[in-house]
């Protein structure tokens, strides 16, 4: 019996892990393009751009949906609510804009690109302020 309860925080820490690796991988990706010195022809990061927005997002909405679940059915209480609403309205408004660079294809003068690296590093940010909320970091013992 003991095993279950412990099989499923595994499963939370590798759901937790994968989230993660997915805004490091969507955030140095944009990064990349945006200052990285072009030659003659988009480097490879240009290429692979697509594929990578379209996993990541796949890892957000599976990963995401499973943690926001779990998170508010332990009661993690208006706060984080709150904060998790504003978290994921700035993910929609940069997968909007990366999806506009995209179309774009990838043009560094677009400020879609830009945009899109603010509101997902800007989500990056809330994310941190959840995890704070979630262990009691902020305000008082």
């Amino acid at each position: 019996m003991s095993a279950a309860p412990w099989a499923a925080e595994s499963l939370l820490v590798l759901l937790r892990w994968l989230h993660a690796l997915a805004a490091a991988l969507l955030v140095g990706s944009m990064a990349v393009i945006l200052w990285e010195p072009w030659t003659e022809r988009p480097p490879l990061s240009v290429q692979r751009f697509k594929e990578l927005t379209d996993a990541t997002m796949l890892a957000f909405l599976a990963t995401g949906a499973i943690l926001t679940f779990d998170r508010l059915s332990r009661g993690a209480g208006s706060t984080y609510a709150i904060i998790l609403v504003i978290k994921v309205a700035a993910s929609v408004a940069a997968y909007q804009w990366l999806f506009r660079w995209r179309r774009r294809k990838l043009e560094r003068s677009a400020p879609d690109g830009r945009f899109a690296f603010g509101a997902a590093v800007f989500a990056i940010l809330l994310a941190a302020l959840l995890k704070g909320v979630t262990n009691g970091g902020f305000g008082g013992p």
